[in-house]
């Protein structure tokens, strides 16, 4: 079992979705594909929760995160089911699968806390419910016992994944987007940035608090624990072999520049 992260740059338009097909089907390894929403449509839901947030605040209600979590995750949903049926229609056979139904949160609306235990158990039996090679599920959602739609947080979606690799005991996570690996810096503001092809846990866990967009930092403990691979490589173009974070990688002795 390999997990495959695709975030919304890399499925931005029919383009993208494209190529994930063309990137899901290169191997034969059974892959959980975790998907987000596409392109910006999570910033697009928020000014709809934002909308319905003036209104709660003039009747003095106070549920508004719980209705943010109910719309914003619509993102993925969305996301998937379109991953899902344009994969079936290639005959490309794939599981959709229901992140609210299989990763068990508390009611921490917007920075869900995962049942580890539950959650295992829930993905285990789906998987072993629906044989298959390929399996699609969202990123960044989960839900309560009780079936209310929760969220990890923003850029929640590779968190999602560590701890999906880490339940399933996963060979590797890849997440594929649109630059060549880890970098030393925001490519966008500074154009020596350079890359780091491979880094440890530790130094991982510090770029990520630092403020680096490349790794969500709540995605590396997972991995740690497991001592599985993290890669990150460009969905464009397949032949690079971008970053790996892995147990062995040496201390990271190149200076960095990112910043929250």
């Amino acid at each position: 079992m390999k997990v495959y992260k695709f975030g919304g740059a890399s499925i931005k338009d029919a383009r993208g979705i494209r190529n994930l097909a063309q990137i899901v089907t290169k191997t034969n390894d059974v892959i959980l594909v975790v998907v987000s929403a596409i392109g910006k449509t999570t910033n697009a839901l928020e000014g709809v929760a934002e909308l319905h947030h003036a209104i709660m605040d003039d009747l003095n209600l106070n549920s508004y995160n719980r209705l943010y979590d109910a719309i914003v995750s619509q993102g993925e949903l969305m996301s998937t089911r379109i991953v899902s049926e344009y994969l079936s229609s290639q005959g490309i056979d794939n599981v959709w699968l229901d992140a609210r139904q299989i990763l068990v949160s508390d009611d921490t609306y917007r920075a869900a806390n995962i049942d580890m235990v539950k959650t295992g158990q829930n993905i285990r039996k789906a998987i072993q419910s629906h044989p298959s090679r390929l399996y699609i599920i969202q990123g960044f959602i989960a839900g309560t016992q009780d079936g209310q739609p929760t969220t990890l947080g923003r850029e929640g979606s590779d968190y999602s994944a560590a701890i999906f690799a880490n339940l399933l005991d996963a060979e590797s996570v890849t997440i594929w987007k649109d630059v060549p690996g880890i970098l030393t810096a925001d490519p966008r503001k500074q154009s020596d940035a350079t890359l780091i092809k491979e880094l440890n846990y530790e130094d991982a866990a510090v770029l990520a608090a630092s403020g680096a967009q490349i790794i969500h930092s709540k995605t590396i403990a997972p991995l740690a624990e497991k001592r599985i691979p993290l890669y990150v490589k460009p969905f464009l173009n397949l032949d690079v072999d971008g970053s790996v974070i892995h147990a062995s990688a040496p201390k990271l002795n190149i200076p960095v520049a990112w910043k929250k």
